[in-house]
């Protein structure tokens, strides 16, 4: 009976705790950083002080707000001016071209005989 009040007291703070981590990772600019971060923090010690009761029920509400709260830190600390990125290649140039090691040596010491 005791988990049954813990799951009727965890599922509409679930509930509040995702309407509020959409409402600040659908907001743009400087705003999102801010929000994010706040709601991040909040959130990342609400999750631990929830691991401090020692039921299951609570401590996966605190592994949820752990992880909501990593989530909101990751989009609070990402940059605003993005314009280039490390995994995409652009047109036909290369982000960070590869050298061939042996080709392009042999090359060098060709050219500077």
């Amino acid at each position: 009976m005791y988990s049954y009040v813990e799951f009727l007291i965890i599922l509409p703070l679930l509930i509040v705790c995702y309407q509020l981590y959409s409402f600040s990772a659908n907001s743009t600019g400087v705003e999102k950083q801010e929000r994010c971060l706040k709601l991040g923090i909040a959130f990342m010690t609400f999750g631990i002080t929830a691991l401090a009761i020692r039921s299951i029920p609570f401590s996966f509400f605190a592994i949820v707000l752990i992880m909501f709260g990593f989530r909101l830190l990751a989009k609070g600390l990402d940059r605003l001016d993005k314009k280039r990125f490390i995994d995409r290649c652009e047109d036909d140039e290369l982000v960070f071209p590869i050298r061939e090691v042996g080709v392009s040596d042999e090359k060098d010491a060709a050219s500077n005989r």
